[in-house]
């Protein structure tokens, strides 16, 4: 009686297998850990998990498929698809595919470049450290000013705030007792993970928009490795809670990052009255920009050295550029939309 049971025990278990992983070894930790997180906050997360696996594969889906991939192309395409856990399982799974499919296509590590530690390393290559200078040729001397970011968009170009590059500050010259005539305007950048230094010029400008295009000029050892991020986000496509990271130097700090999300959407009418009645934020936002600057407030940690870094998405893309920093008010973090940087690339 007791073989009897064990058998009928067994024939059961072949019959139904385990619910949930329905017998499919793709399921990877990577993938339930997005399930996970697209269920943590329902009543019955056991449930909500099994409903997400039984629509992933009902709606035509297939769990992403390494192949014969090596196991640093693995690590990399993890690393890379790491944020999008967040967003649930098809889009963990969506971003697995697309970097699978990189791989295969041999494009994975960009030309036989080495593949980043992680993602942020990633980054850090295309976000770069600007510093302002005069530079008194008489004297041999130099002095800086101002400091910000910025990302690079193409193989010679480098996006900032135009309040960065075109920033000038004659009261501090005065300390020196130099006067306009007597110094050039240099604009120097580096990569923040690198150490090279390369001269820079404004190309095209649109202060308005308070986005500014400025031309990496490698001359002799004076020139940095430019790794671009050609992909922005547009404003149409960012819903408020999206998951953005940004990157830059506040105060000299040279790398910081913080993350955060979207908790506004809106044009520079439209944010004067989040500011408390800021003089400084009346006068930027009403004066100083179009009143149809596309604007988004988030809360990813910025402060002043932070003008002009990137504001990531998820995927890495490029969302807009970080702006101002209002730490007493509701709209503390403001960057300006990627679409103004799309308009002066393009259209000027």
């Amino acid at each position: 009686m007791r073989v009897i049971n064990i058998c009928l025990l067994l024939f059961i278990l072949i019959l139904f297998p385990s619910c949930g992983d329905r017998g499919d070894d793709k399921v990877s930790k990577g993938h339930r850990d997005a399930i996970k997180i697209q269920c943590e906050e329902t009543s019955n997360v056991k449930a909500c998990g099994l409903e997400v696996r039984e629509n992933f594969i009902e709606d035509g889906n297939e769990y992403a498929d390494y192949g014969e991939l090596n196991q640093d192309q693995m690590d990399t395409i993890k690393f890379n698809c790491v944020r999008s856990k967040r967003h649930g399982l098809v889009a963990y799974n969506n971003c697995l595919n697309k970097y699978i499919a990189k791989a295969e296509g041999g494009d994975l590590f960009e030309n036989g470049v080495d593949p980043p530690e992680n993602n942020i390393a990633s980054l850090e290559r295309s976000t770069v450290y600007i510093e302002v200078t005069y530079a008194n040729v008489e004297k041999k001397e130099e002095i800086t000013f101002t400091s910000g970011s910025g990302v690079i968009i193409s193989d010679n170009d480098i996006v900032t705030n135009c309040h960065v590059a075109m920033h000038e500050d004659l009261e501090y010259l005065k300390k020196f007792g130099w006067k306009r005539t007597d110094v050039e305007k240099l604009i120097w950048v580096k990569t923040i993970s690198g150490k090279d230094w390369a001269a820079a010029k404004i190309i095209k400008k649109n202060p308005k928009k308070d986005i500014c295009i400025i031309r990496h000029m490698p001359v002799d050892q004076f020139k940095i490795k430019m790794k671009p991020i050609k992909t922005f986000t547009s404003f149409e496509k960012i819903r408020k809670g999206d998951f953005v990271r940004a990157m830059g130097s506040p105060g000299g700090l040279i790398g910081h990052t913080a993350e955060g999300s979207i908790q506004w959407l809106g044009t520079a009418d439209g944010l004067t009255s989040l500011l408390g009645g800021s003089k400084i934020a009346e006068q930027f936002f009403d004066e100083y920009l179009d009143q149809d600057t596309k604007l988004i407030i988030h809360g990813a940690k910025i402060a002043g050295g932070s003008s002009g870094g990137p504001l990531f998405d998820s995927d890495g893309n490029i969302v807009g550029i970080n702006t101002l920093s209002f730490p007493d008010s509701a709209a503390e973090n403001v960057a300006i939309s990627s679409d103004h940087i799309k308009d002066l690339l393009f259209n000027k």
